[in-house]
């Protein structure tokens, strides 16, 4: 333990498990078993999605234009 944890009571270890329990979305994995996989605020940061079976899935964000505004 550091002092610095002494000061910030592990505010920093449960920010972290806060991303992983907020989901964003439901998607299936594209591994084999093709399981639904929630995708967390935590995965989005770290790039990487682990369904059941250890698949990794990448993460990918794309903006689109707004098909009203052409």
């Amino acid at each position: 333990m550091s002092i610095l944890s002494w000061f910030t009571n592990g505010w920093e270890s449960s920010a972290v498990n806060a991303d992983d329990r907020i989901i964003v979305k439901r998607l299936k994995s594209k591994g084999v078993s093709k399981t639904e996989l929630p995708i967390t605020v935590g995965d989005i940061k770290r790039g990487i999605a682990v369904d059941a079976h250890g698949y990794q899935n990448e993460v990918v964000l794309f903006l689109r234009k707004n098909k009203r505004d052409r």
